[in-house]
């Protein structure tokens, strides 16, 4: 705290030291029988405003240490308790320690919440792995198929239960996003193996959409970031691709490109496009847009998900858009390697 601010708080004691100064003096100059003269008067004046401001010197070395410990703590989000010891004015013990009973109660809240998101994160584990027996099982059935079904029915099935796990690992990666901190290993990769990964799981979609895919990626390009966590992002993004591809001549375009600071990772698509005033808000958690009422159904999830998981990697997500035209979704991957857990 500078001094101005301090003398702005301290100018109701100022004011009434100096009015009490002035009276003094107005009482021994009218008075008849003066027995001290005008230069004694100036005197005790300076005298007075000497003492005053060695007060205000020593008050405001306190008043500074105070605030700067206040301003660290909630500069830095540090809320320990307060020693009480080192205080010496009452109404500050008093202050400080309602402080320290409200940092008390929300300790006890933090660890209640704690609590309750750990219960909720572990229920939904394992209903995501309760739920992922029968898919298994479904495909089992479809893989011991003995000629009765119809082909292309058993692979519209196949594709509709490869969506039912999408939406259940979303599921999954979004109660795992709250405690991220703790499920992630950073190692280097080679890019182009991290895409083909995450191709690979929507081999069968291509396939029944007749999408052409073209791949252009500097196999020399190694990231460092989360293996899982990094190819569920791609399978978002791949996903919509997929999904909103909505023209006869399918195709999706995927490249890198390098420069001094950063790689990027395009992912194009020549399908439907995003409107203008949709394109702002695709991040957004729950936003489908007009595009998500017109064609499949969407839960609004994906891109929120995947600039978010990115954002904690260190990593960014953005996106390019022409209505009817393409879509790009950009990532970029910092060469420097700083994580960001938030």
């Amino acid at each position: 705290m500078n001094v101005l601010k301090y003398v702005k708080d301290r100018m109701g004691l100022i004011i009434f030291y100096l009015i009490n100064i002035g009276m003094i003096n107005l009482v021994l100059l009218l008075d008849e029988h003066q027995i001290v003269n005008s230069s004694n008067v100036i005197y005790m004046d300076a005298l007075s405003i000497f003492i005053l401001m060695i007060y205000l010197a020593y008050d405001y070395r306190k008043y500074n240490t105070l605030y700067k410990q206040l301003k660290l703590k909630l500069d830095h989000q540090h809320f320990e308790p307060f020693d009480l010891e080192d205080m010496d004015a009452h109404i500050q013990k008093v202050f400080f320690s309602l402080f320290n009973e409200f940092h008390k109660m929300m300790e006890d809240t933090k660890q209640v919440l704690e609590e309750q998101n750990e219960e909720y994160y572990d229920f939904i584990t394992s209903w995501v792995h309760a739920v992922k027996i029968p898919i298994a099982a479904t495909r089992l059935l479809i893989e011991s198929d003995d000629g009765k079904h119809n082909a292309n029915t058993l692979l519209q099935i196949e594709n509709e239960m490869d969506k039912i796990e999408r939406y259940i690992e979303q599921t999954l990666y979004y109660s795992r996003s709250v405690s991220f901190a703790k499920d992630y290993i950073i190692s280097e990769y080679r890019l182009n193996q991290l895409v083909s990964g995450a191709i690979k799981r929507f081999a069968k979609t291509f396939i029944t959409k007749k999408v052409v895919l073209a791949v252009s990626i500097d196999e020399n390009i190694a990231i460092h970031t989360d293996r899982k966590w990094f190819g569920f992002i791609l399978e978002q993004v791949i996903s919509n691709a997929l999904k909103y591809a909505n023209k006869e001549q399918r195709k999706i375009e995927i490249s890198s490109y390098e420069d001094y600071k950063e790689y990027r990772l395009m992912i194009k698509d020549n399908g439907v496009g995003i409107k203008p005033e949709d394109l702002r808000r695709v991040f957004e958690k729950g936003f489908t847009g007009y595009n998500g009422r017109q064609f499949e159904q969407s839960t609004g999830m994906g891109l929120y998900l995947a600039r978010k998981l990115a954002k904690k990697l260190g990593h960014k997500v953005d996106i390019q858009s022409e209505l009817g035209v393409y879509t790009e979704v950009t990532i970029y991957i910092s060469k420097v390697g700083e994580y960001f857990m938030k």
